[in-house]
């Protein structure tokens, strides 16, 4: 019996060790459970009723679930499984269904209209200046490069040009012993009258803060014969050539000039020298300027004279030792020029390629005096090489300086293929051939395909053509440009200061007398100036439909759209038309342009190129066609007023 009651005694302990082990385990699950996330407590309890394990051998923890776990999760919460399946094919199911529907509309959704991406000579418009000739801050009557910093905001804010073209500013173009403008003694040195490399430093920084490139311009042609290259003997020059009995002189100066013991040969004339640039120790010294210039961060270059880069004696006789007598003149452009260019380019590329910077190579033909004439413009043979090839379709008398006006520039124009048109430098007047006021044709320059250029002052219309004379008291100070005699298309005429007001003190406030009115007013000039053409009451002025044209430009169809003649039967025609034209660029609104020379009142109408349309540039101002309100349908009526041109510019309505 006591064995029997001990054997009881026993087993009640054991169940009591149990209990208490049992309770102990509870409650070290209790507080894990308060510590552990939701689903690693349920996961660690269904391994618990499975293995039984003990208490220390798996003691619950906040971990990641790992392989293991969720298979065990899969084999105990059969629940778990089927909802991580039906979770798995509802993302499928979703992605899927995104994916089809992504290709669906991109096969026949709306597209987003092609917007190529272009360098900043595509989408701006330049501004072409005598940094000498545009704002005097040293009271020495000659612009500097403080002045024209006070005026960066014409540029930018007024005119809405997103580039300045500065005319030659190196040591030597204006101060130098000889008295014409153009004798470069250092290629890597400024002007003194133009300010230092500092302020030159300070005009980069202010104007690429407003949003402006800055582009120079280099006549890599010639040098003065005082430059530094002769006396460091690192340039070969171009000797004069056995037969330059056939060669002529372009200003009727000897063609030798003396260096030494030794003949140069020299187009312009004493006090310039021609290089040699066919020669390697040459080139290296034009690169290097070019590198130069790069490394100070300035945005391009342009190329002044390429006409004259390597001259050959002409394959046609001469007829005259009077230049102009022996148009067209073989002795310029010659093939090899393009092979100059190419040199030029490897290295401007070579840094574009370095720093990823577009830096702009555009040329200039120079004076060449004779013009595109009735042929293809010559310059044409730049278009492969340089990004920008001036032409001269819009200039007066296309370049020329003999002949008679041909007002049909717009007609050339179109001959040309559209590939070529993209690289066109399109202006009425450059550094040479000054500025002449046909509103139609300088309108052309910013509404056909090409890089708009505007000249100083031709924003203003100004006729120069006609100046007979330079003015001793006013810059230049009777100085010509590259010692071209004076006449009527003489290029000195596209030299005289900017004319910010009629008596000559928003040039230079030392002007305190009647010397630039008095200038103005000889040359019939009064009404040129930003004065008065910015006044208030002054809405139909030249310079108000410059910021319009330019304002247009802005538009895709302008900046990289086709052009396409409308055929006469397609509109109505009637006299005086000169041209209408479309500009379309595809997704974007296309334009009509409508160039006329009007004489008698007509209704143009446009309804086979759209059913309605809206007037966006009219000028000269029309009170029955406001700017930006649709029209109910697609006639134009052209009016007849005062002045005899008009321009119409209008988009397709929606």
């Amino acid at each position: 019996m006591n064995d029997v009651v001990v054997l009881f005694d026993n087993d009640d302990k054991r169940k009591t060790s149990i209990q208490q082990q049992n309770d102990i385990e509870e409650n070290e699950a209790q507080i894990t459970s308060e510590k552990s996330n939701e689903t690693v407590n349920h996961i660690q309890a269904s391994i618990n009723r499975s293995s039984k394990p003990s208490p220390d051998q798996y003691r619950l923890e906040s971990r990641t679930l790992t392989y293991q776990d969720l298979i065990e999760l899969d084999k105990n919460e059969p629940r778990w499984k089927y909802a991580r399946k039906v979770l798995l094919i509802v993302v499928f199911i979703i992605f899927f269904g995104l994916a089809i529907s992504c290709i669906i509309y991109i096969s026949v959704g709306k597209k987003c209209p092609y917007k190529p991406k272009l360098p900043f000579w595509r989408t701006e418009v330049s501004y072409w200046l005598d940094l000498f000739a545009f704002k005097d801050s040293s009271n020495d009557l000659i612009g500097d490069f403080n002045g024209l910093i006070s005026e960066l905001d014409y540029i930018k804010k007024v005119i809405g040009a997103g580039c300045i073209i500065l005319g030659p500013i190196f040591k030597g173009f204006y101060s130098n012993q000889h008295g014409i403008l153009g004798p470069v003694v250092d290629h890597e040195q400024l002007d003194g009258v133009a300010g230092s490399m500092e302020e030159f430093d300070r005009l980069l920084k202010q104007a690429h803060k407003k949003g402006l490139k800055v582009v120079l311009t280099i006549d890599i042609n010639s040098i003065s014969v005082d430059h530094k290259w002769i006396k460091e003997d690192r340039v070969k020059l171009m000797e004069l050539p056995s037969d330059s009995d056939k060669m002529v002189s372009r200003y009727g100066k000897p063609l030798d000039v003396k260096i030494g013991d030794k003949s140069y040969y020299s187009v312009f004339g004493h006090p310039f020298v021609d290089l040699d640039l066919t020669n390697n120790k040459t080139m290296k010294e034009i690169n290097h300027v070019f590198n130069f210039w790069m490394d100070k961060g300035v945005d391009g270059f342009l190329a002044e004279n390429v006409a004259f880069l390597v001259e050959e004696a002409p394959t046609n006789a001469k007829t005259s030792d009077n230049w102009l007598q022996n148009c067209r003149n073989s002795q310029i452009f010659s093939p090899r020029n393009v092979d100059v260019l190419k040199q030029i380019k490897q290295a401007i590329d070579g840094y574009r390629m370095k720093t990823g910077k577009d830096i702009l190579l555009a040329v200039n033909s120079g004076d060449t005096g004779c013009g595109a004439g009735e042929s293809p413009d010559e310059m044409l043979m730049f278009s492969k090489v340089a990004d920008v090839t001036i032409i001269r379709e819009f200039m007066h008398l296309r370049g020329s300086k003999i002949g008679s006006f041909n007002r049909l520039a717009l007609k050339k124009y179109f001959r040309f293929n559209d590939t070529d048109k993209t690289k066109f430098g399109l202006t009425t007047a450059t550094l040479s051939m000054p500025p002449y006021g046909d509103i139609i044709n300088f309108a052309s320059t910013l509404l056909v395909p090409g890089v708009p250029i505007l000249y100083y002052t031709t924003e203003l219309m100004a006729n120069r053509i006609a100046l007979l004379t330079n003015s001793p008291n006013v810059y230049p100070f009777d100085k010509t440009y590259y010692g071209e005699p004076t006449n009527i298309h003489s290029g000195t005429n596209g030299h005289f200061p900017m004319p910010w007001n009629n008596n000559g003190s928003g040039f230079s406030a030392t002007i305190k007398d009647s010397r630039f009115g008095d200038f103005l007013e000889d040359f019939s000039q009064k009404d040129t100036t930003v004065e008065y053409q910015l006044a208030d009451e002054n809405t139909g002025t030249p310079l108000r439909l410059v910021q319009q044209l330019v304002s247009l430009h802005k538009y895709p169809a302008f900046q990289w759209g086709t052009i396409e003649q409308i055929k006469l039967d397609q509109v109505k025609n009637g006299p005086g038309i000169i041209s209408v034209f479309t500009r379309k660029a595809e997704g974007y609104p296309t334009f009509i342009v409508i160039l006329t020379m009007i004489f008698e009142e007509m209704t143009l109408n446009l309804t086979t190129i759209c059913p309605s349309v809206i007037p966006r540039l009219i000028y000269p101002p029309s009170k029955n066609l406001p700017v930006d309100i649709p029209l109910p349908n697609s006639e134009i009526p052209l009016e007849n007023t005062d002045r005899n041109f008009r321009i119409y510019v209008v988009s397709c309505a929606a």
